[in-house]
């Protein structure tokens, strides 16, 4: 099978469970509570995105150095 096949498929299941999580008010609640806790907040996101600048900055460099 093609991966992109897999990453359709593995889309479409993460939206259906979505949908279904999200009909029972109760465990809406829980998922919404699960996203907030899981949330990068303040100086914390700030280094995650630095973080992510570098490392794809450093990748783009080695690109461009082992480029033949």
């Amino acid at each position: 099978m093609r991966p992109t096949y897999w990453i359709l498929g593995l889309a479409t299941l993460s939206i259906v469970i979505g949908l279904f999580m999200s009909r029972d008010p109760e465990r809406a609640e829980r998922l919404n509570q699960m996203y907030r806790d899981a949330a990068l907040t303040g100086e914390t996101r700030q280094m995650v995105l630095m973080g992510l600048a570098v490392a794809i900055g450093a990748f783009i460099v080695y690109l461009t150095m082992t480029r033949r």
